[in-house]
């Protein structure tokens, strides 16, 4: 095998082994604008701007989230998005 090829396997291996995003519980801190907590660091506050909230959990759909309640929330690789999955 020649080194490129085996840099190259090395590699692919590294990014193959690595989860592309962390499924995390958060609780809900505020809701106009929303900004939710991790529940591993309660000190860090979510900003609006770094969340993707579902249509059916926005405000003035039927499931529209409140302040108080628990969500399971997908990081994006790198920590800069957060997608709430659903209420828990």
């Amino acid at each position: 095998m020649r080194l490129s090829e085996a840099i190259k396997h090395l590699a692919v291996g590294a990014v193959d082994s690595e989860s592309p995003v962390d499924i995390l519980p958060a609780e809900v801190v505020s809701v106009s604008p929303v900004e939710i907590k991790l529940n591993e660091n309660e000190k860090l506050i979510i900003p609006s701007d770094l969340i993707i909230i579902p249509k059916r959990l926005q405000a003035g759909e039927d499931e529209e989230l409140k302040m108080g309640e628990n969500v399971m929330v997908v990081s994006l690789k790198g920590g800069q998005s957060f997608f709430i999955l659903d209420k828990i």
